[in-house]
């Protein structure tokens, strides 16, 4: 029975639970997400990796910000996951989260479906803004990805 725990435990760790400060993270952005979400981009920082991942079938959005740093020891790190219309970010549909934390900063998760200005005349498309960074990154940027709405049926 103690075994059985602690194999568990091994397999998806507790973000409050100590850690190393070297190594790789112990966590996976599909694991973070949740159960679905696929990536559809990653942006490699100099201490993190940001991931957008997708579900399909919720046609939902998922950021998470995983350190690949300072493991184990809260320090901070930002996600952020904002639906785009027209361009912009629509900032009261999405979220940031940021802190100081021992692996990973989200997930934050958004709706992304809306109408878009494309070239002259406007169609439905899936837009969001999304970022994240340490407090080591400098210049931290925020990136846009869409999809059409097709790709979500």
């Amino acid at each position: 029975m103690i075994a059985t725990a602690a194999a568990a435990a091994l397999a998806i760790p507790a973000q409050a639970d100590a850690g190393s400060t070297q190594g790789r993270n112990p966590y996976q952005p599909h694991a973070v997400c949740g159960s679905g979400y696929k990536t559809v981009n990653h942006v490699r920082l100099r201490t993190a990796d940001v991931y957008l991942m997708r579900d399909r079938r919720k046609n939902t959005n998922c950021v998470v910000t995983l350190k690949r740093q300072d493991l184990g020891r809260p320090t901070p790190v930002t996600a952020s996951l904002h639906r785009a219309a027209h361009g912009r970010p629509v900032l009261d549909q999405g979220g940031i989260e940021q802190g100081s934390f021992r692996y990973y900063a989200g997930p934050i998760y958004v709706r992304a479906t809306g109408p878009m200005q494309v070239g002259g005349e406007r169609r439905l498309e899936s837009c969001v803004f999304w970022s994240g960074n340490t407090s080591r990154d400098v210049n931290p940027a925020k990136w846009m990805h869409c999809n059409s709405v097709s790709s979500y049926e």
